[in-house]
């Protein structure tokens, strides 16, 4: 979920160890693009000076409909909702012909990747969770949303770099939280990080989700979690450890991004630990 600019070296490592390694955004995330802006709704006001009021009477008489109606827009799935994001995910595992993958889901990227597992459980062979969650992601993306600060976050480097500091990986240089200020500058980009905060799926149970079906509950898990971060983080960790008894559950002493200060450790913990690779 942190995109490719935190996992590039992460990336590297993995592929030491023979494996394919990609790192996949989710919709409107780091290189991701962000959806189309929608049709501009109809103004009937407007309608009416530019055709004229006559015009309505003879297309009531011609067809039996009212024109100038405003029209309603339709219903549709938010483009950042985890179904969404986890059809991109298998369109991407598809192109790059993958399948089946070890699915390895960061920070924000649990609900996503679980309604990935579950609409394809023959696409993967195992399951690691870093510090993920599916209610609590590191990166404040609310103060996106707030007047001034939120653009004022985006426009300071210092104030991005500390904000990422405080909230993602202590040990992140400026030019890696430049990295990730740039892509949230683009355009569009800064509104679909507020917009897939607000489409988190806030009612998402862990423990549910792994006895859903019998495919998802013979995959193997791993949990690599963050034992220095705070307390309420590992508080945190806990209650995932309680959902996922069968997982092997690793502590790290990175932060809530371990990739970008232990990325060493964390690839070395993946592929001989649990993926079984020497």
């Amino acid at each position: 979920a942190a995109g490719s600019f935190s996992f590039r070296r992460l990336l590297s490592s993995l592929s030491s160890h023979g494996l394919v390694a990609a790192a996949v955004d989710l919709p409107g995330q780091g290189l991701s693009p962000p959806p189309s802006a929608p049709p501009p709704r109809t103004n009937p006001l407007r309608e009416i000076m530019d055709r004229g009021i006559f015009h309505a009477f003879e297309h009531l008489v011609e067809t039996g409909e009212v024109p100038f109606q405003e029209t309603a827009p339709e219903p549709s799935r938010s483009f950042y909702a985890a179904s969404e994001a986890a059809a991109a995910v298998a369109r991407a595992v598809d192109a790059l012909g993958l399948a089946p993958v070890h699915l390895v889901l960061h920070d924000s990227a649990l609900a996503a990747g679980a309604a990935f597992v579950s609409a394809n459980p023959a696409a993967v062979q195992s399951v690691t969770l870093i510090d993920a969650t599916a209610t609590l992601p590191a990166f404040p993306a609310a103060v996106l949303g707030v007047p001034v600060l939120g653009r004022l976050v985006l426009r300071v480097p210092a104030l991005f770099k500390g904000l990422m500091r405080l909230s993602c990986a202590r040990g992140m240089d400026a030019e890696e939280a430049d990295a990730h200020r740039a892509a949230m500058r683009g355009q569009g980009k800064g509104d679909a990080v507020f917009e897939a905060w607000k489409a988190m799926n806030h009612s998402f149970d862990l423990t549910e989700w792994r006895s859903s079906s019998e495919e998802v509950k013979r995959l193997p898990m791993m949990v690599l979690w963050s034992g220095s971060w705070s307390d309420m983080w590992i508080d945190e960790g806990k209650k995932v450890s309680k959902a996922l008894p069968d997982a092997k559950f690793v502590y790290h002493y990175g932060g809530r991004w371990p990739q970008v200060s232990l990325f060493v450790s964390v690839c070395t913990c993946l592929p001989i630990s649990f993926l079984g690779i020497a």
